[in-house]
């Protein structure tokens, strides 16, 4: 799926491309596509896509739960949490988003009362509803987030 933003992007890199050739640079388009992502302030191509270019109002009728760099909490297996966005995708399904949170402070992922186990980081599939979700939409309870 393109779209306006994407082509912009796509277009950069290849300028960035025939610039750098120019000079006697040669590199590939997918490295000129990830150091486009790089100036835009995100960590790869992947992410520079997904990531919406709508306003707030429109970025809630856009579908997606929230966008990368913007902070989140609610619940992770019941327990608080509390992070930033650092990955968004949209997966095959409509309505149904992979999405990478940074945690701080970290979660605890276990469910046993005798074990812990902290994570910063998870990717998680989730709904419209900021809800995790199973690739075939029914949800896992596990994680609930919304914008904070």
């Amino acid at each position: 799926m393109t779209n306006g933003h994407t082509n912009d992007y796509k277009t950069n890199a290849r300028r960035l491309r025939d610039a750098l050739a120019a000079e006697g640079f040669d590199i590939s388009h997918a490295k000129a596509l990830e150091l486009v992502a790089k100036q835009n302030g995100v960590r790869d191509w992947n992410t520079l896509a997904a990531r919406p270019v709508a306003t707030k109002a429109e970025e809630t009728t856009s579908g997606a739960p929230f966008g990368v760099g913007e902070s989140v909490a609610g619940t992770f297996n019941g327990n608080p949490a509390q992070g930033r966005v650092i990955g968004l995708e949209e997966t095959i399904k409509p309505d149904l988003w992979r999405v990478t949170v940074a945690f701080n402070p970290p979660v605890d992922v276990s469910t046993s009362k005798l074990f812990s186990s902290q994570r910063r980081r998870i990717q998680m599939v989730v709904g419209t509803d900021g809800r995790s979700r199973r690739l075939t939409g029914t949800e896992t309870g596990v994680m609930a987030l919304t914008r904070a």
